[in-house]
């Protein structure tokens, strides 16, 4: 299929943000195709370049695959001149990502509401745990807390007690990064309209809410919350498990519609019921990837480790996934070029001077 053009090829992002959220809402847009100034603190930068493993470049391999194609300045926002010169590059920005606890933007003397008043056409997003509003706004937290406040973690079959640690971020980045880069998108939609910015309130937990609409739906119906795991799709349903094959390999069986239950059955040799001890004792006769492609008519997959992923057929043939070993990258699924992601991630201030340039900075050079 061609790919489509670009359609933020025209629009700048000013990001203030650090770690996951702020910086793959950026690498969601890049991929639309905006271009990406990160503002970075002169000393530290952003904490994940720090964070381990590191690449060859002494850079750690989560920011470099996050910020790929991004230009670095460096700006004390704690100074007048560093203030000044944001400010100065906000003059030819579109939007403006910042990652900060509620309140701290102001206390850097940019406060948004007069940054809105400055720049009426900029698009302002601030992504925080809690929201800008309400009893927890000053509060610290991470990801699995946020989740934890949604039921997210309370839900799922737990035999042993206490639910596990997801395996992803799932608050950093749907209820983080995907919530405000779909907000961002539609605020600049509205942005060609009214020719108005607007002041986003991103939070990581409300985020992640809608994730538990169904959940939520069904215990307001109830007027109780069901036991973990009771649901079809939280382990209730035999037929939509994981399960450990010969080899040790894992299997999602997802097996919810009576058809390809049916044909789960038949592929297994079940002639009665499809009970879990059933469908585990069957499993345990091959291997997984041969249970995986006789039952893929039955949505019946292999439960790939990270090292599978990267050179699994589907996401190659589709170049979701690209480059090799240490290069090897996913591609945002926005379409559009995606030239930028083998692009080296950008040096602690390494754009610094040319930016500034750009812009037409007369002050003291930053930081």
């Amino acid at each position: 299929m061609p790919q489509p053009a670009e359609p933020l090829d025209d629009i700048r992002i000013v990001d203030l943000s650090r770690l996951l959220p702020g910086p793959m809402c950026s690498w969601y847009l890049r991929g639309l195709g905006a271009e990406v100034i990160k503002v970075e603190d002169p000393l530290r930068g952003d904490y994940l370049r720090m964070i381990p493993p590191l690449g060859g470049d002494d850079m750690g391999v989560w920011f470099s695959a996050i910020n790929a194609g991004c230009r670095s300045i460096a700006l004390d926002l704690k100074s007048d001149a560093g203030r000044e010169a944001l400010l100065a590059l906000l003059e030819t920005a579109d939007v403006l990502l910042e990652g900060f606890r509620p309140g701290v933007l102001a206390r850097l003397g940019l406060d948004p509401v007069a940054l809105q008043a400055r720049f009426p056409r900029l698009v302002i997003a601030s992504i925080s745990g809690f929201g800008q509003t309400g009893p927890l706004r000053a509060l610290p937290g991470h990801d699995l807390g946020y989740v934890g406040l949604t039921g997210g973690l309370s839900i799922g079959a737990r035999p042993d007690g206490a639910p596990d640690v997801p395996g992803m971020q799932v608050a950093d980045m749907a209820g983080g990064a995907l919530t405000a880069a779909l907000r961002i998108t539609a605020a600049l939609l509205l942005r060609a309209r009214t020719g108005e910015g607007t002041w986003l309130d991103v939070s990581m937990t409300e985020g992640v809410l809608p994730l538990m609409v169904p959940a939520l739906a069904q215990t307001a119906h109830h007027g109780k919350a069901p036991p973990p795991g009771d649901d079809v799709l939280t382990g209730a349903l035999p037929a939509y498990r994981v399960y450990r094959c010969r080899d040790g390999g894992l299997l999602a069986v997802a097996a919810v519609e009576a058809h390809f239950q049916a044909a789960l059955a038949e592929g297994l040799g079940i002639h009665g019921a499809l009970t879990r001890e059933a469908i585990a004792a069957a499993l345990l006769g091959d291997t997984r990837d041969a249970w995986a492609a006789r039952l893929a008519g039955a949505c019946v997959t292999p439960v790939l480790d990270p090292m599978e992923v990267l050179s699994f057929p589907l996401h190659r043939e589709r170049r979701a996934i690209r480059g090799t070993g240490d290069k090897a990258r996913v591609v945002p699924p926005v379409g559009g070029a995606s030239a930028w992601l083998h692009e080296a991630a950008p040096a602690l201030g390494q754009h610094t001077a040319e930016v500034l340039r750009e812009i037409g900075w007369r002050g003291p050079e930053a930081p």
